[in-house]
């Protein structure tokens, strides 16, 4: 199931200034991270961004002590994020491993999907948070196997779709780029792809290929962030952030290692008119895509 949530009309004229923040991630330190967070944001700002997107798993790194590190959807931490948008005004992104307490007698809910540990789901949640004083959110539906990132967390049971000031947008963490039903744009129900990411240097070839692919394949922009430095399980991370164009061209990028800011601002009139003169979504296989089925975690 596809979910459109939309706060804002259609625009065919939309434009929308990007900032990607390229940093690297203090292990199991939320807090240094959010004064990270706060001040590339700021720099964002400054520099005339609408929206600023960061690294997968920003407050914590990709850390597998899940239980230890997951924070509630109402912590100090993402209402902090919310009074920070709204004071900037401007639109934070970036994932978090949240918990949600667990329900065994909801019968609504697709329970394989579902990891339980002392009566609590975890997820991999990507945020979206406007000034507006809206909170858009897409949980990793593809879950990291050889990292263990299985072992708690809970696989996206359904992808949301969101429309943020005249542009659709999916929000995809990291692994899930890897996965083409996943990322795919039927019909063109979206404009703009964005991925958080901890990405290491052993596959980072991978990364920047697989960005320039999802928006060559599905005419859409993309913005790929990935952090830098080395983690505190050995992992180094080159970054290679970039904003890409519908035609696989980069239109912003983060030169690898460094920390910084980059800027970029799409376009939805130029979309438009790509799709209309090279239609290949017209000629797109269709399909079904079940995000309820089982996914397998176990």
């Amino acid at each position: 199931m596809t979910e459109i949530v939309s706060n804002s009309l259609f625009h065919s004229n939309a434009t929308l200034s990007i900032a990607i923040a390229q940093c690297g991630i203090v292990w199991e330190d939320p807090e240094v991270n959010f004064s990270k967070i706060e001040k590339l944001a700021k720099e964002a700002k400054e520099k005339g961004a609408e929206v600023v997107i960061f690294p997968e798993s920003m407050l914590t790194g990709f850390s597998m002590n899940i239980p230890d590190i997951a924070v509630s959807p109402t912590s100090v931490y993402i209402q902090s994020l919310e009074t920070l948008a709204k004071k900037l005004g401007l639109a934070l992104v970036l994932s978090i491993f949240v918990r949600e307490p667990y329900f065994a007698d909801d019968k609504n809910e697709v329970q394989v999907q579902r990891k339980v540990f002392k009566n609590e789901c975890f997820y991999n949640r990507v945020f979206f948070i406007t000034p507006e004083g809206d909170t858009f959110y897409q949980d990793k539906r593809h879950l990291f196997r050889p990292a263990g990132e299985t072992h708690y967390v809970s696989s996206a049971a359904s992808r949301k779709l969101f429309v943020y000031r005249g542009f659709k947008i999916l929000l995809v963490a990291c692994y899930d780029l890897r996965f083409p039903v996943w990322c795919r744009n039927r019909a063109n129900e979206y404009d703009l792809l964005i991925d958080v990411a901890n990405w290491p240097q052993a596959r980072n070839d991978v990364w920047r290929t697989l960005l320039r692919a999802r928006a060559m394949e599905n005419l859409v922009y993309v913005c790929g962030v990935n952090r830098v430095g080395q983690d505190s399980e050995g992992l180094v991370y080159l970054g290679d952030s970039a904003i890409v164009d519908p035609k696989g061209r980069t239109l912003a990028e983060i030169a690898k290692n460094e920390e910084g800011i980059a800027l970029a601002t799409i376009e939805k009139a130029p979309l438009e008119s790509l799709r209309k003169k090279f239609p290949v979504w017209i000629d797109a296989d269709d399909f079904t895509l079940d995000p309820a089925k089982s996914y397998p975690i176990y």
